[in-house]
């Protein structure tokens, strides 16, 4: 048989499907009109792909130890930048 659908955690794939589904089908059923439908379904997908579990995350992280190095002896000026 064919897996479908992979999913490790099918409890926050179900909240994040909701989280899209429910204001989407309530704004369609109440409107009955796209112009509103579709921008809904654009910002929830934006809020169900914010949420996240406590083991997962898929935010950028920067590194505390980065590669950025401050000379504190330098005055800033390069040899080409006005230095004698």
């Amino acid at each position: 048989m064919i897996k479908f659908f992979d999913v490790n955690n099918k409890k926050l794939t179900l909240v994040k499907m909701l989280l899209v589904a429910l204001p989407s089908y309530a704004v369609a059923l109440t409107t009955e009109k796209v112009f509103y439908v579709i921008p809904t379904i654009a910002m929830m997908m934006m809020v169900a792909h914010s949420v996240e579990s406590g083991i997962m995350s898929n935010r950028n992280r920067v590194d505390e130890d980065g590669g950025l190095v401050d000379d504190a002896t330098s005055d800033g000026l390069g040899e080409s930048d006005g230095g004698v």
